[in-house]
C-alpha cells in the first residue's frame, strides 16, 4: 500500500517537474555548490562511457558518476544515495529486439520537499537489430527475491524506452521501480518478449 502511495507521489512530482537540464553544480543552490563540486570533482570517478550523449532526466538528481554504495550526490533536486550497484552488463533476447542491462542499483532518494523512496535504476540500451519496425518493450516486469513483482505501468522514469523501433534504431536510458525492499538481492527481468534476465548484487 505504501509503495503505491509512494509511486503516486513521485508520478506527480515528476510529471510537474520541468527543469533546465544543467551539470548538478550549477542546479546546486549556492549554499551547497561547494559541496556538490567538492565531490563531483574530488571523489566520483568519471561518467561510464556507455553514457554516450545521453542527458540526464531533468526530475532527477544525476547520479552517471555515483557507481559505488555509500557514495552520495546532493542538488536542488534532492539526494541520491547508492546502496547496491554492480556494473554487471546483461544482455537480452536473441531475436532482432535486443536489450542490454549497462548498470543496475537500488539508491535511496529525497527528492526535495517530498518523501524518501528507495527504488531499483537500470540504464538499458534498446536495439532493434532487425530489418523491419518491431515493438520493443523492455522491461515488463521486475520480480525481486524479496517478494516483489512491479510491472511497466510502475515505471517512474518514463523515458519512452519502449514501442515501436525503426530498423537499427538504438534508444538508451533510464528505467525505475520504486520498491519497498531495497534488501533485494536478485532482480529476475522480463522483457515484453518474455525474455528473461537475472540480475545479481
Amino acid at each position: 500500500m505504501r509503495r503505491f502511495l509512494v509511486i503516486g507521489l513521485a508520478t506527480l512530482f515528476f510529471s510537474g517537474c520541468r527543469m533546465d537540464v544543467a551539470a548538478p553544480v550549477e542546479q546546486a543552490p549556492p549554499e551547497q555548490r561547494v559541496e556538490a563540486a567538492a565531490l563531483q570533482a574530488d571523489v566520483l570517478p568519471e561518467v561510464p562511457a556507455y553514457y554516450g550523449d545521453y542527458r540526464p532526466n531533468p526530475s532527477f538528481t544525476d547520479d552517471r558518476r555515483l557507481r559505488n554504495p555509500g557514495e552520495v550526490m546532493r542538488d536542488s533536486r534532492g539526494e541520491m544515495e547508492v546502496l547496491k550497484a554492480t556494473g554487471e552488463q546483461k544482455r537480452v533476447g536473441e531475436g532482432p529486439a535486443e536489450l542490454t542491462v549497462r548498470e543496475t542499483k537500488i539508491l535511496r532518494y529525497e527528492p526535495d520537499s517530498q518523501p524518501e523512496f528507495a527504488f531499483v535504476k537500470l540504464f538499458v540500451e534498446v536495439r532493434n537489430n532487425g530489418d523491419e519496425p518491431v515493438h520493443v518493450e523492455p522491461v515488463s516486469e521486475m520480480i525481486t527475491n524479496t517478494g516483489e513483482t512491479l510491472h511497466w505501468q510502475e515505471e517512474i522514469y518514463r523515458e519512452g524506452l519502449g514501442g515501436m523501433m525503426a530498423p537499427g534504431e538504438v534508444k538508451a536510458g533510464n528505467i525505475g521501480f520504486i520498491v519497498e525492499d531495497a534488501g533485494a538481492q536478485v532482480l529476475t527481468l522480463r522483457t515484453g518478449s518474455d525474455d528473461e534476465v537475472e540480475i545479481r548484487f
